[in-house]
């Protein structure tokens, strides 16, 4: 029998919120004190083709990296593009998570997303006992899975899905069947004003926007158990787990509900773990990203201003722009990825927006956050350690890493990242950053960023570009033929995409 994922492999990008130094800073948080970043040891589980795993390996050359997969397909490209890039600190294997044993060794991280929902119960239950018996005494395990009870009426538009193209063999078949029973429904609940119509349509329109990939993986699968998050954290409980938090931590913030919900819930809930769930109930939640820890840590869920003084602090995505008066008496407005708009005229807060938009695409140590903001503002803030506590708690603005993130510039002769390089020239749509964001490539990013190794200047790059066959160049909207003004144009082209990828983080020098 053939392997699904060998079938339709599935298209793992990077998950930002996975990233060590990401779940180190929320460790960091509360209260504890996880192994250092740069030399930490980090296993991942359901690594598919390494679009998650593989960047991180190139980030940390001296931290230890093990993946495993039960597809052969992907571990074997996976295997190609570490190669490629010449990655010596990481392995993968292709394995069964039932055969992990004590022979794999302990890591400070361990990875499971996209994996606990969609396997047998014997798996989930080993899932877990790989995190208690590997992680190190201050390790951090993440594992993603599908909650109730938002996933009820999501669970029905699966069902629906599986019952219709459960008469078709082939996979894209079956794909192609589930997305004409979702126009199907779509249509014949148009007139529906109901709550079921209208619920329905809106599902409908989210599941209809999915990659085929993620919708064969996702809706498809034979395996697709959701459960609710007390009875994620009591079967962790049972295997010597103690639940940590969430990888991102604002959605443990019940700010954003009115006073009577967040008094209701303190009034109900006992401990932090019944506070997640009646919030759970209150948002119809749908996924969660937890965090755990060994049962014998001892997280702190007070979290205290001070922790941030240990940690690198960085945007979410750079400022449309920087606020130029520091004043109280004005304000300043930021939008966030999520599409927030956060006003303050708090000077620290204007103040340290100034300082990280410089440090864009990387990330500054809080000290020299801290430094950057009295030289602003001419004096130190006592407060800024809460500014930026705050801030991250109630919105997606501000980052915080246990590592630092670098911010590259263009060099003489520019460097991408060597997995960029390498999955571009096998011709992937796309890449990691240094901020483990996923890049979707152009038609000049897919030629140009495999060149990028550091050895061709911009002369020999503009060179090569213009010797690519078949690679076009317009000039409003037409096509450039004069091979001098080809050239010409080909170099403002290499110029602009040089500084889009410092921009983003898709250089090394």
């Amino acid at each position: 029998m053939s392997d699904p994922y060998d079938d339709v492999p599935y298209d793992i990008h990077p998950f930002p919120q996975t990233h060590p130094s990401r779940l180190a800073a929320v460790a960091t948080l509360f209260g504890l004190d996880p192994p250092p970043v740069d030399h930490c040891r980090v296993l991942e589980l359901g690594c598919a083709h390494g679009g998650n795993l593989l960047p991180l390996a190139e980030a940390f050359p001296h931290a230890t990296f093990v993946g495993v997969d039960a597809s052969a397909r992907q571990v074997a490209d996976a295997d190609r593009t570490a190669r490629a890039a010449n990655l010596s600190n990481v392995t993968l294997r292709h394995a069964d998570i039932l055969d992990i044993d004590a022979g794999y060794g302990l890591f400070d991280t361990v990875l499971c997303h996209g994996v606990f929902s969609w396997v047998p119960e014997p798996v989930r239950r080993k899932i877990l006992d790989v995190c208690a018996a590997h992680l190190t005494p201050n390790g951090v395990a993440y594992v993603s899975y599908n909650t109730y009870p938002g996933w009820h009426l999501r669970g029905a538009v699966r069902d629906m899905m599986r019952y219709h193209a459960a008469r078709f063999a082939d996979p894209r078949e079956r794909i192609g069947q589930a997305r004409a029973l979702l126009d199907f429904l779509a249509q014949a609940s148009a007139n529906d004003t109901g709550p079921y119509g209208t619920l329905l349509r809106t599902e409908l329109g989210r599941v209809r926007e999915l990659s085929d990939s993620y919708l064969y993986h996702e809706h498809l699968e034979a395996v697709n158990d959701p459960l609710y998050f007390h009875q994620f954290a009591e079967l962790a409980a049972r295997h010597g787990l103690r639940y940590l938090g969430e990888a991102r931590v604002g959605t443990m913030v019940a700010t954003n509900f009115t006073p009577d919900v967040r008094k209701g819930v303190e009034a109900l809930a006992a401990d932090p773990v019944q506070t997640e769930q009646y919030l759970d109930f209150v948002r119809n939640r749908t996924f969660r990203e937890s965090l755990l820890v060994r049962a014998d840590a001892a997280p702190d869920w007070a979290i205290r201003p001070d922790a941030v003084r240990r940690l690198h602090v960085g945007l979410a995505h750079r400022p449309d722009g920087d606020a130029t008066d520091f004043s109280p008496k004005t304000t300043a407005r930021y939008r966030t990825p999520s599409g927030l708009t956060i006003s303050t005229s708090r000077p620290a807060l204007k103040a340290a927006m100034r300082v990280l938009g410089a440090a864009w695409p990387g990330t500054a140590p809080f000290a020299e956050l801290e430094a950057g903001v009295a030289g602003l503002l001419g004096a130190a803030d006592a407060g800024l350690a809460a500014v930026v506590l705050n801030t991250y708690l109630a919105s997606d603005l501000l980052e915080l890493h246990a590592a630092a993130v670098p911010a590259v510039r263009v060099g003489e002769r520019p460097a991408a990242l060597a997995v960029a390089r390498a999955r571009l020239a096998a011709g992937e749509d796309g890449a990691a950053t240094r901020r483990h964001e996923f890049y979707r490539a152009t038609d000049l990013d897919r030629h140009l960023i495999p060149l990028l190794d550091g050895t061709r200047d911009r002369a020999a790059l503009v060179d090569r570009m213009a010797g690519v066959g078949g690679f076009r160049v317009e000039q409003d909207g037409r096509p450039v033929t004069d091979p001098a003004a080809r050239r010409a144009a080909l170099g403002r082209m290499v110029d602009e995409a040089l500084d889009r990828y410092a921009e983003v983080g898709l250089l090394t020098g």
